[in-house]
């Protein structure tokens, strides 16, 4: 069985010439219809012989049908032969022992997964260390935040499961996810923070399985499989009614950090919902002169990524209005910043990250006495109203549904409606307009 599943050949394509003029040796693995083939840092000639009757004849180093080196004692031959030979048999029986184990632990191997046991690549092998990987990964491209994300991830499924730093991707099925889920019910993770941590499993699952890393028959997620979607929790309708939203507008505030904050909610609600992690982020090169006039063009931060459509907002008036207010001498913003946000030059990294996080808390502080000095009954202020008011007003007006969803930026319409990325840019200069 085991020798259907790998062999021995000498690569005779030209890519695989060394600079001596020998052939490299490869360890060739199938399966599934698929091969994978593995170099052995050694190599065979094909050499000149000459005989008794003068006759040249060429000869292999390298035997294809025995897949061992030739050991006929000729001075032509490899002059490692019986090393190599021997050291050839110890690694076909490492290659039997190896699927024995792969059949014994009813594993549905990969071909990455064979080349990294066979070979002592323990690097990866484990599911835990392709998390520490990944995460490193996004570390050195500055996302933060996912990094946060999937350090958080990586530590709550160490919590439930203390053999975790032992698991392949083969053990990660739909019995394990369950376990995992009624772990976090214990906890009193529920709705959408149980759905943070297994939508990131299903994630770094779904990667791992992409680059080779894991097999996609024990997939725990999928059709049949745990719904992530059912764990989403029907979000408190957290929208401002229209007359708290113009009570905001005409208030005379009489502090800086309660005009700072009702103006970054006021910016928010006239572009389209915009989050405060991408109002810190967005600067002076995301004002571009567009068809139609002045635009503010950027990435959700959220979603970034090459494939990710940018979101256009019309700079009207009223957004106008704020960002002039926001160059006053209060508030200057630095750094090319287009918002004050961030208020120390010259962070970045994780640095910047927790900086905006800081600021967050705060804004979120004077949104909650901003919401008390006007008198909101009922509701605490919070930078998710802007947002949800957005949304809301657009609904009101009669934005059909999908146009709000794609106004606020979610990749589905069931998520609910968010960004007007994709849409003519007159469709939703005039949605905007109705503000």
């Amino acid at each position: 069985m085991s020798s259907k599943k790998y062999s021995f050949k000498l690569d005779t394509t030209e890519a695989h010439i060394l600079k001596d003029g020998s052939y490299s040796l490869m360890l060739v693995v199938r399966k599934g219809g698929q091969r994978k083939t593995i170099n052995l840092g050694v190599s065979a000639s094909f050499v000149e012989v000459k005989k008794k009757n003068g006759v040249k004849e060429i000869k292999s180093q390298w035997n294809e049908s025995f897949q061992r080196f030739e050991v006929d004692g000729r001075k032509e031959l490899h002059p490692d032969r019986e090393k190599l030979n021997l050291w050839l048999n110890e690694l076909s029986g490492r290659c039997d022992e190896l699927l024995k184990d792969f059949d014994k632990s009813k594993t549905d191997w990969t071909l990455n997964q064979f080349e990294q046991a066979l070979l002592n690549k323990s690097k990866k092998t484990g599911i835990e260390a392709y998390f520490t990987e990944y995460i490193e990964i996004l570390d050195k491209a500055g996302k933060i935040g996912n990094k946060i994300c999937y350090q958080n991830t990586l530590e709550m499924l160490k919590k439930n499961d203390c053999t975790f730093s032992k698991r392949v991707f083969n053990e990660i099925d739909l019995k394990y996810v369950k376990k995992f889920s009624e772990f976090l019910d214990q906890r009193g993770c529920v709705g959408n923070t149980k759905k943070y941590y297994i939508k990131t499993l299903r994630s770094l699952i779904n990667k791992a399985i992409k680059d080779g890393e894991a097999s996609d028959v024990t997939y725990p997620f999928g059709k049949n499989g745990y719904s992530i979607a059912s764990l989403a929790q029907e979000t408190d309708k957290r929208y401002l009614p229209s007359q708290y939203i113009e009570k905001m507008k005409i208030a005379e505030l009489k502090t800086y950090p309660l005009n700072w904050s009702r103006n970054l909610f006021l910016f928010s609600y006239y572009c389209q919902g915009m989050s405060f992690v991408d109002m810190a982020g967005i600067t002076t090169e995301n004002i571009k002169v567009l068809e139609g006039g002045k635009y503010l063009q950027y990435r959700r931060q959220k979603t970034e990524s090459k494939d990710t459509r940018f979101i256009r907002i019309k700079i009207t008036d009223k957004i106008q209005i704020l960002l002039d207010w926001f160059k006053g001498i209060d508030c200057t913003p630095i750094d090319g910043y287009l918002l004050p946000v961030v208020s120390i030059p010259g962070y970045e990294g994780e640095k910047l990250y927790n900086h905006i996080r800081d600021r967050y808390k705060r804004y979120n502080k004077h949104l909650k006495s901003l919401g008390a000095e006007l008198e909101f009954e009922g509701i605490r202020l919070s930078s998710y109203q802007s947002r949800h008011s957005y949304a809301m007003r657009l609904k009101n007006t009669g934005a059909p549904e999908d146009v709000i969803s794609e106004a606020l930026g979610h990749k589905e319409l069931s998520t609910t409606k968010v960004y007007l990325d994709s849409f003519q840019n007159n469709e939703v200069d005039k949605a905007n307009e109705l503000l």
